[in-house]
């Protein structure tokens, strides 16, 4: 599917000539349409051939009405409008259609190649024709029209297009929704989509919500707007509304699993953990060490534990006498380490996990307690590992075929993407004890991945373009 063209190609048409005015909705689109006055010769029987052309809409196989004429192949007017749902009205002279979301309107005059979408005149290949009663129309610039989308070589039609552009930050919703940011768009867009291509809608226009941290039910999502105070966004309405009045630094939103707390990295140096009721918007400090560059916080399911990184810089140096040239700053011991913080003891003390000096990526705290982290050579002589460190201590390395790239915790393990010794890029599932299941590999470069809370549906980027892949199977929802 990724190397398919999805063309505009020029399949000649014709329609009908003069009509009794009335309406016909999608629901009567297997009715025929009676001319009662002729302006242009109807199709004759003798040079039209009937037939029966097979498309996929919108993902089932449907039969169209087909006659060929001079040459020419076209589609039953009211089967079409019906099958992809538009609205179909007939008028004195004519007709008027209209797509289901209200977005196109198209007038087509009998007896004239010139037709009118949105106001716009254009034209037909060939005349309109009637043949035994029933108007049959180009197929391709009906349905374009319409605002829908033709792949020619596998006869498929979706009643809308899908939209072009480069697009990225993908989250999963409750519904089985993928909200993506369309990065390349002069104002903020975030599209809703939902996994049958060409089905897609708007959900949010702020600038402030490109980004945000999805509740573990996927029915809210929270941010940061530009003066600091936290929003909670409805991924089901888009409907927005702020969370309490503290506009401190808050970074790296982590909601608990029942959905009434927000935990975050707080401060101007990020020194701080804290945590806001949903309830209440209260803010309340969870540690206040004094320690600076905390990132990528986790929150374990049961909330007892608390995981982050700590980006430790170098320690300056200098003699007695304090000259600039006499500064010196020791990196030994800089780098990323992990940190974890016992919830349920009042003052605890954060426990180092590592000391090595690899960077670290993605921590998170599974259901049985253990963390997981990308393990990543910061000088690139070694290939990036998945580890984990066990409640014991003990680390160990994931054994994969790939280098991997990312990963997230589901609810039963973990999903892993990485780069073959072939150049592929290959998908995992890993379950509890580490055993991987190949989930997709593709030749193309990925450059995201999300996944469903259940780990059964995966979102991907390539090359800007929003992939849904679900039992194996790719499609295409973005071009």
């Amino acid at each position: 599917m990724k190397n398919s063209k999805w063309l505009s190609a020029t399949l000649a048409s014709a329609l009908l000539v003069t009509v009794v005015a009335g309406t016909v909705s999608a629901a009567s689109s297997s009715k025929s349409v009676k001319a009662v006055a002729v302006n242009t010769a109807a199709a004759k029987t003798s040079t039209v051939k009937e037939g029966i052309t097979t498309w996929t809409v919108n993902g089932t196989p449907i039969a169209f009405n087909t006659i060929d004429t001079s040459g020419y192949k076209l589609y039953s007017l009211s089967q079409v409008a019906g099958e992809i749902g538009a609205n179909l009205i007939l008028g004195a002279t004519g007709f008027e259609l209209n797509d289901s979301k209200g977005l196109h309107s198209v007038l087509i005059n009998t007896g004239s190649k010139s037709y009118q979408v949105d106001g716009a005149t254009q034209e037909f290949t060939v005349a309109p024709v009637i043949y035994k009663g029933k108007a049959y129309v180009e197929l391709t610039k009906l349905v374009t029209a319409l605002g829908g989308e033709l792949q020619a070589g596998p006869n498929t039609i979706l009643s809308f297009a899908r939209p072009e552009g480069q697009f990225d930050t993908l989250h999963w919703t409750a519904d089985g929704s993928i909200v993506a940011n369309k990065s390349d768009a002069e104002t903020a867009q975030l599209l809703k989509f939902s996994t049958q291509p060409g089905n897609y809608e708007m959900f949010s226009s702020d600038d402030s919500a490109a980004d945000f941290a999805v509740s573990a039910d996927q029915a809210w999502g929270a941010y940061n707007d530009d003066t600091g105070l936290l929003n909670l966004i409805n991924l089901s309405s888009g409907a927005i509304k702020k969370l309490g009045t503290d506009n401190s630094v808050k970074t790296d939103l982590v909601w608990s699993q029942d959905g009434k707390k927000i935990y975050f990295v707080q401060g101007d140096k990020q020194e701080k953990i804290g945590v806001i009721s949903v309830e209440t918007g209260v803010v309340s400090t969870v540690l206040a060490d004094k320690v600076e560059n905390k990132s990528a916080l986790s929150i374990s399911a049961d909330e007892k534990s608390a995981l982050y990184i700590v980006n430790v810089t170098g320690v300056a140096k200098n003699d007695a006498d304090s000259t600039e040239d006499s500064l010196t700053v020791d990196f030994s011991g800089a780098g990323e380490q992990l940190y974890k913080l016992d919830l349920t003891v009042k003052d605890a003390k954060p426990a180092a996990l590592t000391t090595t000096p690899d960077n670290k990526l993605y921590p998170e705290i599974l259901t049985d307690g253990s963390i997981v982290y990308l393990s990543a050579d910061p000088d690139g002589n070694a290939a990036n590992t998945l580890k984990t460190v066990k409640a014991d201590g003990t680390s160990a390395a994931i054994a994969l075929n790939v280098e991997v790239n990312w990963s997230t915790a589901v609810s039963n393990g973990l999903i892993a993407a990485g780069t073959a010794a072939d150049g592929k890029t290959v998908i995992y599932s890993i379950n509890a004890s580490g055993a991987p299941t190949e989930l997709f590999h593709t030749a193309e470069d990925v450059s995201e991945v999300a996944v469903s809370t259940d780990g059964s549906k995966l979102a991907i980027v390539i090359d800007g373009k929003l992939w849904i892949i679900q039992n194996g199977v790719a499609l295409q929802l973005s071009k």
